[in-house]
């Protein structure tokens, strides 16, 4: 008996510790937090006001296709959800829902590859170097 009431005590504490730490935390920073992605305009310093012009247009238009097919995404890991929490084997509604999730990521992929392409089209060998470095570097620092 001793012991239960020293664990619950203990346990208690631990849980108002715990509550007090949490409170304290900062709140979440909008927009770009720590591991934000940086613009390319970050990673080489050297562009013309029309390579910005023109970057600036290309990933606009390939985020906003981006954003479309996360939703896609979504919706589709919504379904998944619903049919994981049924009983039973739901293998003939689940698969075809897996498969239209991975061709999801898969244009996902495909739109982030056609932007890269898009991009390096505009940049000098020089800045492509530039970008590639600066790449490497960053990828170091996580």
């Amino acid at each position: 008996m001793k012991k239960t009431l020293f664990a619950a005590a203990l346990l208690s504490i631990f849980s108002l510790q715990f509550s007090i730490c949490a409170a304290q935390q900062p709140e979440p920073r909008q927009g770009r937090g720590k591991h934000h992605r940086p613009d390319i305009t970050e990673l080489v310093s050297d562009l013309t006001d029309k390579q910005k012009r023109s970057i600036d247009a290309i990933t606009a238009e390939s985020k906003e296709r981006v954003a479309k097919l996360r939703a896609q995404q979504k919706a589709v890991r919504d379904s998944i959800a619903i049919y994981m929490d049924r009983e039973g084997d739901q293998s003939k509604s689940l698969h075809p829902l897996f498969d239209r999730e991975a061709r999801l990521q898969s244009l996902v992929s495909r739109e982030m590859y056609a932007t890269k392409v898009r991009v390096d089209e505009l940049l000098t060998p020089a800045q492509r170097q530039q970008l590639k470095q600066s790449g490497k570097k960053r990828r170091g620092k996580k």
